[in-house]
């Protein structure tokens, strides 16, 4: 057995210090928080041509994604709709937006009908060929891939529940700075870790589910790396999402590694019941939106 002594020290990518240590092993990936702003993230980074696969979005057999994610989505139109909303609010007109981790370009079509004029990128070639499928401009890959010749300036850059994903965020962060036009707006939201049930459950939060999640925000240390990357906190919240029922069963499966919550989300694929959507408020996601200043 490892010994977890050896396992101490890395660097936080957020606050710079050098004391985030080995907190616990999940799926085989080992787990460290910084002592001093909480940031959790994992040592090693998965392959993630293996994970964003066709399956990830349409069947869910290799244990994580979307039965089918289009219809896994439905639910969150509300949500989305109330992102905008904010959204609205802080910008100065209906400009170019920007979708980070588009898939199927769900998100960015409730946009459009709101007259943005709307782009995506996506690290899966599955998912952004379907939003291509749809008439959508979302090109394949990752946020830094972008030239910023051909692609400034966007009014509106969203990442709904992307940089939990995301290897480097403090790269993504400033790309998307290098991006947005002067006074122009970043959105993100994410789990919290810094919630009620994150602190309760402790290790056994459901959220701890590498590979797809590799780091692990609360909303000061997010709200830290914004403004160091040069952004200015406008707005920061909580947001109610709904899920379908078959959906939360799939979490379950996930999260408690539970035979019967898998049978159970499989009788129901496909089912009018298990489309059933259900509002879930455990109020451990945060919704952040920053101005380029």
């Amino acid at each position: 057995m490892e010994n977890n002594s050896e396992k101490l020290n890395l660097n936080c990518g957020i606050c710079d210090a050098k004391n985030a240590r080995f907190w616990f092993e999940k799926n085989s990936f080992n787990l460290y928080k910084c002592g001093k702003c909480g940031l959790i993230f994992t040592e090693s980074i998965p392959d993630v041509s293996k994970i964003y696969s066709e399956d990830y979005f349409s069947g869910a057999k290799n244990g994580f994604g979307y039965v089918d994610y289009d219809k896994d989505k439905v639910p969150m139109v509300g949500a989305f709709n109330h992102f905008l909303n904010i959204i609205e609010k802080f910008s100065v007109k209906k400009g170019k937006l920007l979708d980070v981790g588009a898939a199927s370009g769900f998100f960015l079509e409730l946009a459009k009908k709101r007259e943005w004029d709307v782009s995506g990128v996506e690290i899966s070639e599955f998912a952004a060929s379907r939003a291509r499928e749809r008439g959508l401009n979302v090109k394949t890959g990752i946020i830094e891939d972008f030239n910023a010749d051909d692609s400034k300036h966007f009014s509106v850059i969203t990442m709904w529940d992307v940089i939990e994903h995301v290897h480097n965020p403090v790269s993504a962060i400033s790309k998307a700075g290098e991006l947005l036009e002067d006074g122009g707006i970043i959105a993100i939201n994410t789990p919290d870790s810094g919630s009620l049930v994150a602190k309760i459950l402790g290790k056994r939060w459901y959220k701890f589910i590498p590979p797809e999640h590799v780091i692990y925000f609360n909303q000061n240390n997010l709200c830290l790396l914004l403004s160091k990357i040069g952004f200015k906190v406008v707005y920061a919240g909580k947001i109610r999402k709904k899920f379908t029922l078959q959906y939360l069963f799939n979490m379950l499966a996930r999260w408690q590694n539970i035979f019967i919550w898998q049978w159970v989300a499989d009788l129901l694929a496909g089912t009018r019941l298990g489309s059933i959507s259900l509002p879930v408020d455990l109020r451990d996601d945060f919704f952040v939106i920053a101005k380029k200043s």
